[in-house]
């Protein structure tokens, strides 16, 4: 109760008594409980709407029975709470110390049932008020404010009450608490039971950066190779179109690809990046080397880490990071891009367009994927960051790196774990760019997963979606929309179909994600005099089956800067010549899905030579938004 009073929490008029004392008290209706560290509603040790001393005292016999028959034991020290009974609704708010995210607040509908029931949020005990209403806003029993059905709630006094709490979670030696029920009326807000279990917060020391992992003049490649199979040959061949000096290093090899190959470390001029695809037993010893020649970025492409047991070796290779001042991204990483030197130092085998997207992936293989898809669509990159075991350079670091980035527009990142909240959580708070988020490991077996892949603990899905998305971030359903997300921020769509079926299925997918636009009375006019009597009247607009690339070309020009975006729904009806149809497609914002197969041959040929977005489901399309 000290803190609570330290931290100003309010809290109704209460007395302590001790068990073997006459009751009494001055202020009805009241509340009797026993003062033990329980659940004192499932057990029976709190009566509520007591309205005189008698029926004190009588409660208090009743509680006493209750304990008896739940063989918990009291003695002569014992107190019983007595409490102003305060009306109102019931809300949680609790306290966990998590080992990802530090102090976490949880908030929601409280009572008995919350277990149950769910309806909660958590809360970032760094998160400021509009991130703290937000967060509110998540859960159902939020509905209440400021007044329901004719009772007014005091948000204004929730929140004060979370803020004071956030203080005294960060402050003290706390690693759980749980005040439920927090009662709100019109008044105020008071914590009537208060549960605070003190402990030892095992924190995690989190070290900023000095330099950037983006300054790359003169590169080193350690394990450059000529056999083709090997990593280091990939890494070797994608580094060749760069605008900065690459330097090959392999004591078995003098040349490759008409460039002399350096046998050591006392061979190299001044390097600042080096690449490290080498035997593990070897990747320790180099790095100290090349640090204490000046270097300071390293690209640890060497697996057998972490997620092959060796935990003393990532403990090692963040030890050099620290005496050193080094960046040091990996181990078991594909590497890293540099668009503004054209610089691809990982080992994928797609092609990478320059562009405005950082990405920042977790897992080397979902990354070669996502440069796949990307170069297929002829989407770029500014930067990618494969981050690997992160021994050293974590989400957080990648955030605040490619946040100073200028051709850096917007971030994109595919997570399994991360290690430092609280600092990811900061880095997304401070992002000037948008932050596009997809997160593995929801399920159990995923998480496990998820741990032996990168050797990083997943965590609480859901506690991860709701803290990144308070503080900012946009959570993506597939790890496609990744790319296409920056590309396309609609609100609004447009559905333009040839067939009624599809276009309702779609517009079911994409309110999920997106509005469907509402047209007005005078595109509805427009529309008249193009389209049949029988078009559908509505938004998704059904042109009807026997519609002609005129008819789909008369409604684009109608609605064209109605709606971000535009998607245009093709059925293979006899009528309906598909390749005319795509042909008429002259904007990005106009999205193609064909329904089929060998009826749509031309059209899908032409739009891959043409490199134009398109897609053969719906389920497909909805993933860019």
């Amino acid at each position: 109760m000290n803190l609570i009073q330290k931290y100003k929490i309010p809290t109704p008029k209460e007395k302590r008594i001790k068990i073997n004392e006459t009751l009494g008290f001055d202020i009805f209706p009241c509340v009797l409980k026993i003062d033990l560290p329980i659940h004192k509603s499932e057990v029976g040790g709190v009566i509520t709407n007591i309205l005189n001393n008698d029926e004190l005292n009588k409660a208090k016999d009743i509680i006493l029975d209750n304990l008896k028959k739940h063989n918990i034991e009291v003695n002569e020290n014992t107190n019983f709470l007595i409490q102003e009974e305060v009306k109102g609704i019931e809300l949680i708010i609790g306290g966990k110390f998590n080992e990802i995210f530090e102090e976490v607040l949880i908030f929601g509908k409280g009572g008995i049932l919350v277990e149950i029931e769910k309806d909660i949020t958590y809360i970032d005990t760094n998160a400021n008020e509009e991130e703290i209403i937000k967060a509110i806003k998540k859960t159902k029993i939020s509905k209440i404010f400021p007044e329901f059905r004719g009772k007014k709630y005091n948000l204004k006094a929730v929140i004060d009450v979370i803020k004071n709490l956030q203080l005294m979670f960060n402050n003290e030696e706390i690693t759980e608490f749980d005040i439920n029920p927090l009662i709100v009326n019109e008044k105020g807000a008071y914590a009537v039971d208060i549960r605070i279990k003190e402990g030892k917060k095992n924190k995690k020391i989190f070290y900023p950066k000095t330099h950037s992992i983006f300054q790359n003049e003169n590169i080193a490649i350690f394990g450059a190779t000529d056999k083709k199979e090997k990593v280091g040959y990939a890494i070797a061949k994608n580094s060749l179109n760069s605008s900065a000096n690459i330097y090959f290093v392999n004591p078995h090899l003098n040349t490759l690809f008409n460039k002399k190959v350096h046998h050591s470390i006392d061979e190299l001029p001044h390097i600042d990046t080096s690449v490290i695809a080498i035997p593990t037993q070897f990747v320790l010893e180099t790095v100290e080397k090349m640090a204490k020649k000046g270097c300071k970025n390293f690209v640890i492409i060497s697996a057998g880490f972490k997620e092959a047991g060796n935990i003393e070796g990532e403990k090692k290779l963040k030890e050099l990071a620290l005496k050193y001042e080094l960046n040091i991204v990996g181990p078991n990483c594909l590497g890293i891009y540099n668009g503004d030197k054209n610089l691809n130092l990982t080992f994928a085998k797609s092609s990478v367009f320059k562009g405005d997207i950082g990405i920042i992936s977790q897992s080397g293989a979902v990354l070669t994927a996502i440069m796949d898809k990307a170069a297929a669509y002829k989407i770029g990159f500014s930067h990618i960051i494969s981050m690997g075991n992160m021994a050293d350079f974590n989400f957080a670091n990648a955030i605040n790196e490619l946040n100073n980035q200028k051709s850096c527009k917007t971030i994109s990142i595919y997570a399994e774990g991360i290690q430092y909240g609280k600092e990811f959580l900061k880095a997304i708070r401070n992002s000037k760019k948008e932050i596009f988020v997809f997160k593995a490991g929801k399920s159990e077996a995923a998480k496990k997963a998820a741990f032996s892949h990168t050797g990083n603990l997943a965590g609480n899905f859901e506690m991860f979606k709701i803290l990144s998305e308070n503080a900012g971030a946009i959570f993506k359903d597939s790890v496609e929309s990744l790319i296409f997300s920056p590309k396309f921020s609609a609100k609004e769509i447009i559905i333009v179909t040839n067939a009624g079926g599809p276009g309702t299925i779609l517009t079911d997918l994409v309110s999920q994600k997106a509005k469907i636009k509402k047209l007005d009375s005078k595109t509805f006019e427009k529309l008249n005099k193009v389209l049949p009597p029988t078009w559908s009247h509505n938004n998704p607009i059904d042109i009807i089956g026997d519609a002609t690339s005129k008819r789909y070309k008369d409604t684009l020009e109608i609605v064209k800067d109605l709606a971000d975006l535009i998607f245009i729904i093709i059925t293979p009806q006899f009528m309906t010549d598909a390749l005319s149809v795509v042909k008429i497609l002259d904007s990005d914002k106009y999205i193609p899905i064909l329904l089929g197969n060998e009826s749509f041959t031309e059209a899908i040929e032409y739009l891959q030579k043409e490199n134009k977005l398109f897609f053969t489901s719906l389920e497909e399309a909805v993933k860019i938004l």
